[in-house]
């Protein structure tokens, strides 16, 4: 685990860019997928995935929980979602 400052450091940015994400997919939402929204929101879901990393690293999460957790989504949005998953 990481001490003090540095953990409430990197829990920060993983918010910060949770809410990164979600400003990328409006932009998609509101104006089409267009190439720059596109690759603006491939950017910003690939800064998430780098703190879901050192989250894991951190010790904070454990990954074989967090796969459990998608399994799980997966199969609520298979039953809740029009989605194809």
């Amino acid at each position: 685990m990481l001490e003090g400052n540095k953990q409430q450091e990197l829990l920060t940015i993983a918010m910060e860019e949770c809410s990164e994400v979600a400003i990328e997919c409006a932009k998609i939402k509101r104006f089409g997928p267009l190439k720059d929204n596109l690759n603006n929101l491939e950017k910003e879901v690939g800064d998430l995935m780098c703190m879901i990393m050192l989250l894991e690293e951190a010790k904070l999460i454990d990954i074989k929980s967090v796969e459990k957790a998608i399994a799980n989504k997966r199969a609520k949005l298979k039953k809740w979602s029009n989605l194809d998953v």
